[in-house]
């Protein structure tokens, strides 16, 4: 054998077996690769899987946060379309995701909203959310002959009015204690004011939040209740106190509505209706006054007569003793008022400290943020 032949062979075995391993390297580098891919694919599919997992435990959130940027009904526009979701689950998921919206102070610039809700859902509703909520200001309404839940949200002017207004009232009653006529006086002795105290209209399913109430101690109605709303909070208030007076089967018999136009202007007007009834005997909510007491330039409407209420307002006719009934429609009794009454200057006087105490609560919002 030539030995350089010999070691040509060697040489080229040996070149041929580094190339084969150089070959053989490059070849699981490629493998590499392939793998690399193929769990990238793997992962991108998983990351897909798990994105539409999530979008569908999501869609009721992201629901509910679009209804509540509209303030308007629950939309399904970002939803797949698979999603179907009835009218009351909506309205739910939207009621559920408020508090969270109040405490961001964000999402919640509205103060009302209004959505569709059957009877059955508000039964539920009462049970699932309400002790949840935790928030005072939060406060519903629902009308069972419409189908449809209101939610309010107080604020500083709404709350000090509605107190302010109340506390006009308790004061009113506790000097009426003293009344020189003992019929007179224990009559006003047994009406307490209510607040932050929710009725069941059981005649009609209706459920309702008055701002203020004053019932007889042994009666579960109150038998005035007053309300406020103020810019867009739009309440239908006769609608409101339909459902009070009927619903409570004329147990609650005025119902007091404030309507304040702040901040665009400085008017505010008060209704009152009182229970009517009918030839048929249907009680009915009659709407016996309304009035501007301030106008929009923040004066004083001397014309306005003021609210009126007799003692026998507050309290169910079978509650007061038959030698009071006819003493306590008297304006007044031994030279003493037997009514109430709250004349214009006097809201105007309560409505100016609501306002100043809102302006105030707004600059320290603007200071914190």
């Amino acid at each position: 054998m030539n030995p350089v032949l010999g070691t040509d062979n060697e040489e080229t075995r040996a070149i041929s077996e580094d190339s084969g391993t150089i070959s053989g390297g490059g070849a699981t580098e490629q493998q590499d690769e392939k793998q690399e891919s193929a769990q990238e694919v793997d992962m991108s599919e998983k990351e897909e899987k798990s994105q539409i997992v999530s979008d569908d435990s999501n869609i009721d959130n992201a629901v509910a946060v679009a209804a509540l940027h509209s303030g308007n009904d629950a939309s399904t526009t970002n939803a797949p379309p698979c999603a179907e979701i009835d009218q009351d689950t909506k309205t739910k998921l939207i009621i559920s995701q408020i508090p969270t919206d109040i405490h961001k102070r964000s999402t919640f610039a509205n103060t009302y909203h209004e959505f569709p809700f059957t009877l059955d859902a508000h039964k539920a509703f009462l049970k699932d959310f309400q002790d949840r909520w935790g928030i005072g200001c939060l406060r519903h309404d629902y009308f069972s002959a419409t189908s449809k839940i209101i939610i309010r949200m107080t604020t500083v002017l709404h709350s000090v009015f509605a107190w302010n207004v109340g506390d006009h009232v308790a004061n009113a009653l506790r000097i009426r204690k003293y009344h020189p006529e003992i019929l007179i006086a224990d009559v006003a002795a047994q009406i307490k004011k209510r607040t932050d105290s929710a009725v069941e209209l059981a005649a009609n399913g209706s459920w309702c939040s008055p701002d203020v109430g004053f019932a007889h101690v042994d009666a579960y109605y109150p038998g005035v209740v007053f309300d406020i709303s103020y810019a867009q909070q739009k309440m239908a208030f006769g609608e409101l106190a339909q459902a009070y007076i009927q619903g409570s089967n004329g147990e609650i018999q005025v119902v007091v509505a404030f309507e304040i136009e702040y901040p665009a202007a400085k008017q505010a007007k008060y209704y009152v209706w009182k229970k009517k009834v009918a030839s048929d005997g249907e009680i009915q909510a009659e709407l016996v006054d309304e009035e501007e007491f301030q106008k929009a330039d923040g004066t004083v409407n001397k014309d306005c007569r003021g609210i009126h209420l007799s003692l026998a307002d507050f309290c169910p006719a079978r509650m007061i003793p038959e030698e009071a009934k006819p003493l306590l429609n008297l304006p007044t009794c031994l030279g003493h008022d037997t009514g109430i009454h709250i004349p214009a200057s006097e809201l105007c006087f309560l409505l100016d400290i609501a306002v100043r105490n809102h302006q105030l609560m707004q600059t320290h919002l603007q200071i914190q943020a």
